[in-house]
């Protein structure tokens, strides 16, 4: 028998109209706005993100109810390095997580986090995935700002149960944008080749490997288990690789590699920095 959910009258009304609302809105950002108004009626959240992920294309219809954000936007390279988008790639992406379980260990330490997710100014996100089709996905990320308490359990479980109605307004916000340019896909290809190819030209295969773990915000530690390396050994690849690429300090090689992701356009597929050079 399945129980009643602890929500009362009031409420329950109110969900149901804002849900309506939802389905009625027409335009992308009118249904990330409704579908954000549902949310809080059983949610306490400060900061939405709503996209539609796909394998081979940049995300689509990105919504922020939040004004900041790094210079570099999401969808112009950033996406590349999220944890929730290496989930949804990695395959069986649906469901609700939070930030910590997806990201890497001393992810909140790395210059990744830094130089990008702490300018966010939150303390804890939880994102829900739901599949919209083969090599698509819906994502809705919710977080709290710093100083405010994490979310439950109960959070987890409300989001995950709006998976329904988030999936058909992230649909529906995707089919509703203006027709995408035809090099989306290109677009999308040449910046995974220039993460790929980042310092092809002046490091060596096994330092490419050390450097994109880091820009996904690996710790030594972590570095070292995944290639199977001493943590010490991968300490002195690091050492190795930043005057290799003229740079000083996790940072100065974060602001180098999204500077030169800035530089790629479709059809590109050497390595970014030969742009800078």
């Amino acid at each position: 028998m399945v129980q009643p959910l602890h929500l009362a009258a009031p409420e329950f009304a109110a969900w149901n109209a804002a849900a309506l609302r939802v389905a009625q809105a027409e335009a992308p950002g009118a249904i990330a706005d409704a579908l954000t108004d549902a949310l809080k009626i059983v949610l306490d959240f400060d900061g939405i993100f709503i996209a539609a992920l796909h394998r081979n294309a940049p995300p689509s219809v990105p919504y922020y109810n939040d004004p900041r954000e790094p210079d570099l936007k999401y969808h112009d390279g950033p996406y590349l390095l999220d944890p929730f988008y290496n989930r949804f790639l990695a395959g069986e992406a649906d469901g609700c997580y939070r930030l910590a379980e997806l990201a890497p260990e001393g992810f909140r330490r790395s210059e990744y986090f830094a130089s990008y997710y702490h300018l966010l100014n939150f303390s804890d996100e939880l994102g829900l995935l739901a599949s919209l089709a083969p090599d698509a996905c819906a994502h809705l990320s919710i977080t709290r700002q710093r100083g405010r308490p994490r979310f439950s359990r109960r959070d987890h479980d409300w989001l995950a149960g709006a998976a329904p109605l988030v999936r058909d307004a992230v649909r529906r916000m995707h089919d509703a944008q203006h027709p995408a340019p035809n090099d989306r896909a290109g677009l999308h290809d040449s910046l995974r080749q220039a993460y790929r190819h980042f310092g092809v030209s002046v490091l060596t295969e096994r330092e490419r490997d050390v450097v994109q773990l880091l820009l996904r915000g690996n710790s030594a530690k972590a570095i070292a288990r995944a290639l199977q390396i001493s943590p010490e050994t991968a300490r002195n690849h690091l050492k190795r690789v930043y005057p290799k690429l003229g740079v000083a300090s996790q940072a100065e090689l974060f602001a180098l590699f999204f500077k030169a992701l800035e530089q790629v356009e479709p059809g590109f597929a050497g390595d970014p920095l030969t742009r800078l050079r």
